[in-house]
């Protein structure tokens, strides 16, 4: 120890000039260093959904640079110390606000904290690009990926309608010939739902092919559709096959089997081969029996076209086929002479009718009674009394009870002549007014119904069918037509 004492006395001297030397160059480092300046021009330079990346201009003097962060305005601490000016910032949580302010350095010196630049930064999801595609004649949507979304919201006319994970989407509750705006955006869920900006506008419409309906005609099923502006081409399948494919507005099928389920849908083409919405019907076509109401009905068309013919006439005696039928050939027909020719002048119509047998073979070849129409062929027919008509078929007296009240085929029986009501309050006859063509007439029912005795009314229906389409479910059962409330 007495040593140690001996040499630091004997060397003082050199202590003391080494100090001094090097406090003068340290102070001679710190008076030669320039104070560096504030940071400025910070930016946010891009952000995900959990990063910022941030940068700002160089500062003059500046060597390095301190960064320090807020998160949610709490108090701000050192982050990380960088010789760049830009940085970025990792594993942030969307949604979160973070502040940032630079510190420069140039050796010990470092500007104020205090005074320099800031920047807030949210990390967020970046907004969808949305695209609608309606070519296949469904409103389809489909929008980009966006990294760090867990579901994407379906906006249609301002209402979410869907919430889905995957990036395509097929709005199927949209309606044919209306216009939607759609929008996306993204969401990710920490605690509370983060959602991105709303994507684009997109609209989207579906020009339906309008009025696709079908019918029986005779034994054919004839589809109809009104043609559209949009679509050149119609394809109208069956399943899987094909039925037709044509520019028209209806087609007749022929060939198809009673009570078996057709799957019909038709799909519109337009030129650049952009489809319609489908439309469909599910159904089966069976046979039924007229009701008497279509008996009636078809008995009054029958009637009707004589009428408008204008090729029959009226006749009385056996010479103008009293009681005969010229669709059934028992008509006797006129009287002629040695030359062929009618010896009453004016009798000589082949096509007359008196009032009983037009009414009745209206409904023997109208309706298709059976009954009726072997009394025709035998060259009978009703007479004026409700026992001369329920001889010949289903039929009832149902009295007048006003001339509102009459059904299209009643028959009104007067005491020497019949009509058949067609409705409308008219009636389709052969009239007593002359012998020429024509005289099988349609007028006023007024004046009969006052001098009617009797209405009958046909209650059969025939021996005809008709077919019948039903709508069936996925299982082809009918479905059964609800009942109008009263």
């Amino acid at each position: 120890m007495k040593k140690i004492r001996a040499w630091f006395r004997k060397n003082k001297r050199k202590f003391l000039i080494t100090d001094l030397l090097l406090f003068l160059t340290v102070a001679g480092i710190l008076l030669a260093t320039s104070n560096p300046a504030q940071v400025e021009g910070l930016t946010v330079s891009d952000s995900t959904y959990n990063t910022a990346s941030i940068s700002w201009n160089a500062a003059k003097n500046a060597k390095s640079y301190r960064i320090y962060r807020s998160r949610n305005g709490g108090k701000y601490k050192y982050l990380e110390y960088t010789t760049d000016t830009s940085f970025t910032d990792k594993n942030l949580r969307t949604g979160d606000t973070y502040s940032y302010l630079i510190a420069s350095r140039n050796g010990f010196l470092t500007s104020d904290t205090a005074e320099a630049e800031k920047i807030d930064v949210i990390p967020s999801l970046n907004k969808p690009k949305l695209k609608v595609d309606t070519g296949d004649g469904k409103m389809n949507l489909s929008f980009n990926e966006i990294d760090g979304a867990i579901a994407y919201e379906i906006i249609r006319n301002g209402e979410v309608i869907d919430k889905i994970d995957d990036t395509t989407y097929t709005d199927t509750s949209a309606k044919s010939d209306k216009t939607y705006k759609y929008e996306v955006r993204a969401v990710r869920y920490k605690k509370k739902p983060v959602y991105s900006k709303f994507s684009n506008k997109a609209k989207g419409i579906l020009h339906a092919v309008q009025n696709f309906n079908v019918k029986t005609m005779d034994k054919d099923l004839v589809f109809t559709w009104n043609e559209s502006e949009y679509y050149t081409t119609y394809k109208l399948y069956n399943g899987d096959k094909l039925l037709t494919e044509t520019g028209a507005g209806s087609y007749t099928l022929s060939d198809f089997n009673l009570d078996e389920v057709m799957d019909v849908k038709l799909v519109g083409y337009a030129e650049d081969n952009t489809q319609s919405p489908e439309c469909d019907r599910r159904f089966l076509v069976a046979e039924e029996e007229l009701t008497s109401e279509e008996a009636r009905e078809l008995a009054c068309d029958w009637a009707v076209d004589i009428a408008n013919d204008n090729s029959f006439s009226y006749g009385t005696g056996k010479r103008a086929h009293n009681t005969g039928c010229y669709f059934c050939g028992t008509n006797v027909g006129p009287v002629l002479n040695k030359k062929g020719k009618s010896k009453v002048s004016g009798h000589s119509y082949a096509k007359t009718y008196c009032c009983n047998p037009f009414v009745h073979a209206a409904y023997a070849h109208g309706a298709g009674d059976p009954q009726m129409l072997r009394a025709c062929q035998r060259g009978k027919s009703v007479g004026y009394t409700p026992g001369s008509f329920t001889k010949f078929g289903p039929w009832e007296s149902v009295g007048k009870s006003g001339l509102g009240n009459l059904q299209k085929g009643d028959v009104l029986c007067l005491s020497a002549h019949v009509c058949i009501y067609i409705g409308d309050g008219k009636v389709a006859h052969a009239m007593t007014e002359g012998w020429g063509a024509g005289s099988i007439t349609i007028s006023k029912a007024s004046g009969m119904y006052n001098r009617a005795k009797y209405v009958m009314r046909y209650t059969g229906h025939g021996d005809g069918t008709k077919l019948v389409i039903k709508d069936v479910d996925e299982k082809g059962n009918p479905i059964e037509e609800e009942a109008p409330e009263e």
